[in-house]
């Protein structure tokens, strides 16, 4: 075959091959060949064309999974929920990263050439990001290959902070780096954000290297490069997009996002411009299955090695496990609760879930369910005794051992303090008896301080005689949810006290949350990096507004909190976070709920399967068994 292309003008092989990289119909191909060429060479070509076709079909590799909620948009410095979030962390990278089997986690190198040790007392912090890394391939760059560079890093941290922003996340750059803030207040007053001013703890120190200066040592700032928002962004990318940034992400990561239907669809596809990695094994387990499961399949490849992913955000439960059941998506993460029995009769896989050779990945995850109050609402917030003693009140009826049991279905283990097992500054001593449930002790507080009825009608009313009625916002289709406002409802009817549930949808009830457009709700906190601050922040009062939903306002909190930023990992921190502790458990801002253990699916032909517990997706360290997952398909 090879030897007939010389007889063939330039223009009729570059048309050739065009044509074999699109979808026409053969018969087009083979009247145009029976025109220029022999009947003899045009089924020649036309055999090769179709065998390479078909070749290089059988090898495309495609995922489909499921979210549990639907996404938000893509802008890293922008976003906050863990789904927009997953899908940026293959979008874009973040400085540094973890090491995909290291047990416990490990911090290791992503983009620059090694993790820096905080210099000068923990104030000063310096990476140095490997040359030759490009984004992907985008129209904003007019067809010009565009590195990563310092400056990159420089503009995304000035956006964290940039007021128009409104970044969710804008505390982790609060009130540390020297100059910032500064800034902030001029773009404030001048009603613009200046990004060229200079700023004296962010200097771009040459190409490649971006140094931060601390206004005081912060031990846990390193983290903060291993979230898949803290990443740097091109700047005319942003700018250029300025309309529609979470539509148009432009990254140096492993994906690009190749299609969006919001809130339906979301397709990624292999990025050209990817440099490639490789599995570390240094760190993996050899006693542990899933190490040998990933050694097996991943070591010695260059990954990515799917080409395509498909998502489809699916908040209704019972169509989101239907969908795996039916193979429509090859692993379902985070089983819902009222499937367990199905899969998993008393801890095993069910004969049907056998006969499918499904594996499933047990995970007790980093994170803590809880109920906030609204500390600025007149009824269930405030400081005062009567305000403390209601909310303790309102903790001790709800029986959380029956959401263990019944809404969680078992999955979940009751917490004691904001801070789940597993990470550094958990306190496996602390026990919260104030958030044990006890009706008799909740009626004789709420009698104590005046929550009486006092017009008779069954119901409690406010010590000045107004009646009243809690509203509990909830998240709406997902059935453990409305699961969880029904116990609420029936715990405090059992005590005197009405209570409406709202069901709202995941992204508006995150708005909600953030401006206090609530009273009483439900929500969880996963695990953004291995330490206690991640969750403490989320009561720090000057986060308001920002993470801290519960809008809880303690200065003796706050100081402790700063307090600890300055330690590093020690016995004197732990007391801090131990002190800190106490403190939420006497103000009652949270009823704490459980740490939740997820069971997580996966499909035989995909290959390589380990759940990060900090990391959200795993789409960059996975195969799949292209011909065992058609095969299936076809049945």
């Amino acid at each position: 075959m090879e030897d007939l292309w010389p007889a063939m003008s330039a223009n009729w092989r570059s048309t050739c091959w065009q044509l074999r990289e699109c979808d026409v119909r053969w018969s087009v191909i083979d009247k145009i060949f029976r025109r220029l060429c022999s009947p003899l060479m045009a089924v020649l070509v036309v055999t090769t064309m179709t065998a390479a076709s078909s070749a290089h079909a059988v090898e495309k590799k495609t995922l489909k999974i499921a979210f549990r909620a639907a996404e938000t948009g893509f802008d890293p410095q922008r976003i906050e929920d863990r789904y927009s979030v997953g899908i940026c962390e293959n979008i874009f990278d973040s400085l540094i990263s973890y090491d995909w089997l290291a047990r416990p986690v490990k911090m290791v190198p992503n983009i620059v050439e090694a993790v820096p040790v905080g210099e000068e007392g923990g104030t000063r912090f310096t990476f140095r990001i490997k040359p030759g890394i490009y984004f992907s391939n985008d129209p904003i760059f007019k067809g010009k290959p565009r590195e990563l560079v310092a400056k990159d890093m420089e503009y995304a941290i000035k956006r964290f902070r940039d007021p128009a922003n409104r970044s969710p996340y804008s505390w982790l750059f609060e009130d540390r780096i020297v100059g910032l803030d500064e800034l902030v207040a001029a773009a404030k007053k001048s009603g613009k954000f200046d990004y060229d001013f200079p700023v004296e703890g962010l200097k771009v120190l040459d190409k490649y290297t971006i140094s931060f200066k601390l206004r005081e040592p912060d031990y846990n700032f390193i983290y903060f490069f291993t979230l898949p928002i803290v990443v740097p962004v091109a700047r005319e990318a942003i700018e250029g997009y300025a309309n529609d940034t979470m539509a148009h992400p432009v990254g140096t990561g492993a994906y690009i996002l190749k299609q969006w239907v919001r809130r339906s669809k979301i397709v990624l596809e292999k990025n050209p411009n990817y440099r490639g990695h490789k599995l570390d094994t240094q760190y993996a387990n050899p006693d542990d299955p899933w190490d040998k499961g990933a050694i097996k399949h991943l070591a010695g490849k260059t990954l990515p090695l799917i080409d395509r992913i498909e998502i489809a955000p699916i908040e209704e439960e019972q169509p989101r496990f239907l969908a795996f059941m039916n193979n429509e998506h090859d692993y379902l993460e985070e089983t819902p609760f009222a499937f367990i029995q199905e899969i998993l009769p008393d801890g095993k896989l069910s004969p049907k879930m056998q006969q499918r050779n499904v594996r499933v990945f047990r995970e007790e995850q980093p994170e803590i369910t809880y109920d906030a109050f609204n500390m600025d609402d007149p009824v269930v917030g405030g400081y005062k005794p009567e305000n403390v003693a209601f909310r303790r009140a309102l903790v001790l009826s709800h029986d959380r051992s029956q959401e263990i049991g019944i809404v969680r279905r078992g999955q979940a283990i009751a917490a004691q303090s904001p801070v789940p097992p597993g990470l550094i500054g958990f306190d496996p001593t602390f026990h919260s008896i104030e958030q044990e449930y006890n009706a008799p002790r909740a009626k004789a507080l709420l009698d104590m301080f005046g929550y009486i009825d006092k017009d008779g009608d069954g119901w409690r009313d406010l010590p000045d005689g107004k009646q009243f009625k809690l509203t509990y916002k909830y998240r709406a289709n997902e059935g453990s949810s409305r699961q969880q406002a029904e116990l609420w409802a029936k715990c405090l009817a059992a005590v005197g006290i009405r209570m409406e549930a709202v069901a709202v949808q995941f992204a508006e009830l995150l708005k909600d949350r953030k401006v206090g457009k609530y009273q009483m709700s439900g929500i969880a906190w996963i695990a953004d990096y291995p330490d206690a601050q991640n969750f403490l922040q989320s009561l720090y009062g000057p986060n308001t507004d920002i993470s801290n939903d519960a809008r809880f306002k303690s200065a003796e909190f706050d100081r402790l909190y700063t307090q600890s930023l300055k330690l590093p990992n020690s016995p004197e921190r732990d007391k801090l976070y131990r002190e800190m502790n106490r403190i939420v458990v006497a103000y009652a801002p949270w009823r704490f709920g459980v740490h939740r253990i997820f069971n997580h699916i996966i499909s035989p032909w995909v290959l390589g399967y380990k759940k990060h517990p900090i990391l959200y997706t795993s789409f960059k360290y996975l195969d799949i068994d292209a011909a065992a997952q058609k095969a299936v398909m076809q049945q």
